[in-house]
């Protein structure tokens, strides 16, 4: 098969725990036409600059003085000398073969955008709960890349490989208008709504290492919440209605809470209560069979991803009811 040259797009800021193992797998890969891997830095300050600077000539370190991912895809793109790109993650380990599956995955589907699944990886007791939860429907519904194990055309996939000349056509990554965490899933939105297909292969294997505690893991699905509110006020519609699951439970609660209140029927409120936590009491214990797996960490972890990701989702429903811009970079980001 022919081996088309590849750049590598990897966004960073302040990834110094994890950009060494990430750039090893990706300078280890067995694809040999790699022609470069652009680490897109939005201005790290904790060294990260300069373990990159330590790689070879295939590392390149570029500047994104815009700071957010979606900003360093757009630089990392307009600086690529290949058409066929990679896009990467500094959080994520690379199977040997991940680039050339992909580059073979892209060719024999005729789809436009291939990605593989995001793999979990703990490394605290928390984190392996998280890991359990995060590859289960349970904990984030019906988004395939999460769990499946066929090749299938889906909505959207981690991370992914394409040619860049698509992403330009539909206007490249959005930097203003959406929550920042939003702007893969929204440009697949938009690819798809050009005629485009998304494909996903397990066979693309790569090991993503999640939130490792309570409080980050609130923070990161409260941020997700809001991004699916920001995608909903650009385009007038969901990508999806996986939102909606947190959205109804976080929304029916409130009203159950005012019903409860004014009629003084406490059952009200305790009722929708005691059955959602029967339900993720079940599937709690069932992942708490995963080893290494506490049932106790599991049901929190569900907890936590539905219930912030629903709060996120009517935050940001609030900021677009009251004309408030959403965050297009990280809180505290120079």
């Amino acid at each position: 098969m022919e081996q088309p040259p590849v750049s590598i797009v990897l966004p960073t800021l302040n990834e110094r725990a994890y950009i060494r193992d990430c750039l090893d797998s990706l300078t280890e890969q067995d694809y040999p036409a790699i022609a470069e891997i652009l680490v897109v830095d939005g201005g790290s300050t904790d060294g990260t600059r300069e373990l990159v600077e330590r790689y070879d000539g295939r590392v390149r370190l570029v500047d994104n003085p815009r700071v957010t991912a979606a900003a360093a895809m757009n630089v990392g793109l307009a600086a690529a000398r290949c058409d066929l790109v990679v896009r990467a993650d500094a959080h994520t380990l690379y199977e040997p073969d991940y680039v050339r599956r992909s580059v073979e995955a892209l060719a024999a589907s005729s789809a436009d955008w291939v990605g593989g699944a995001m793999r979990p990886v703990g490394t605290t007791v928390f984190g392996r709960a998280v890991a359990a939860v995060t590859s289960s429907p349970f904990g984030v519904g019906p988004g395939r890349f999460h769990y499946a194990t066929e090749a299938q055309d889906v909505d959207t996939v981690y991370l992914g490989t394409f040619d860049r000349r698509i992403v330009v056509e539909v206007g490249g990554y959005d930097e203003t208008e959406l929550q920042w965490a939003a702007e893969d899933q929204e440009l697949n939105f938009r690819l798809r709504g050009a005629g485009r297909r998304i494909r996903l292969d397990p066979g693309i294997r790569s090991w993503y290492f999640p939130r490792q505690t309570p409080r980050a893991l609130w923070r990161q699905y409260f941020n997700y919440g809001l991004c699916k509110a920001s995608t909903l006020r650009k385009h007038r519609v969901l990508p999806s209605w996986r939102p909606l699951a947190p959205a109804l439970l976080v929304g029916g609660v409130a009203v159950a809470g005012v019903a409860g209140v004014a009629g003084r029927r406490t059952w009200i409120v305790a009722a929708p209560l005691a059955a959602y936590g029967a339900g993720v009491g079940v599937v709690a214990l069932r992942l708490g069979r995963t080893p290494g797996v506490a049932p106790h960490r599991a049901l929190a972890t569900l907890a936590i991803c539905h219930w912030s990701y629903g709060l996120g989702f009517w935050a940001g429903v609030g900021r677009v009811l009251r004309g408030r811009p959403f965050d297009a970079r990280p809180r505290g980001a120079r």
